[in-house]
């Protein structure tokens, strides 16, 4: 058989199988997310000014970490803490931190902190890696840790599911923005 007479055949083949198919209406409308509601922070007043600067210095890295992180500050319903565990939140944001050293890590993880907090977000993902590429024990993982810890506005975090990452990534679950009334 000819290169031809095969794609003649899959195409009357296609035709006849589709010949009760009604096409669809073209959908021409953008389907955009609502925004975040943008919440400004009191002139003077940094998002960040709680954090310990002890805490987030690269001078003391650490190096011990357990495997799966978990922490939630008390008061936190146990609901909201096992959907946070099982990765039934829905994911808002994330932060990928691979291949950044210490100082840069801590950086950006700062900036989006405050970023999430200004646009509202709830529930993010950061992304810390394993420490395949440390020579001994995984330092990013250990200072995210650390660092999530310190934060005010962290309620809880724990190691991902592993469609998200497993114990290379945390579930974080930030606190609600102060509404103006």
């Amino acid at each position: 058989m000819s290169d031809d007479s095969i794609k003649n055949d899959e195409e009357s083949l296609f035709r006849s199988a589709m010949r009760d198919v009604t096409p669809l209406k073209p959908d021409n409308k953008v389907k955009l997310k609502k925004a975040p509601k943008i919440i400004h922070p009191e002139p003077g007043h940094e998002i960040h000014d709680h954090i310990i600067d002890d805490v987030f210095s690269d001078s003391d890295i650490l190096h011990d970490c357990p495997d799966i992180l978990d922490f939630s500050r008390s008061g936190l319903q146990p609901r909201a803490l096992k959907k946070l565990r099982q990765g039934k939140n829905p994911v808002e944001d994330l932060l990928d931190l691979h291949g950044l050293t210490v100082n840069q890590a801590r950086k950006e993880l700062l900036k989006f902190l405050d970023e999430c907090v200004t646009a509202g977000i709830r529930h993010v993902i950061i992304v810390h890696g394993k420490g395949f590429r440390s020579k001994d024990k995984p330092i990013i993982k250990a200072m995210v840790n650390r660092w999530l810890r310190a934060v005010d506005n962290v309620l809880a975090f724990h190691s991902a599911q592993l469609k998200d990452g497993g114990s290379g990534a945390v579930y974080v679950l930030l606190k609600k923005p102060a509404t103006d009334s």
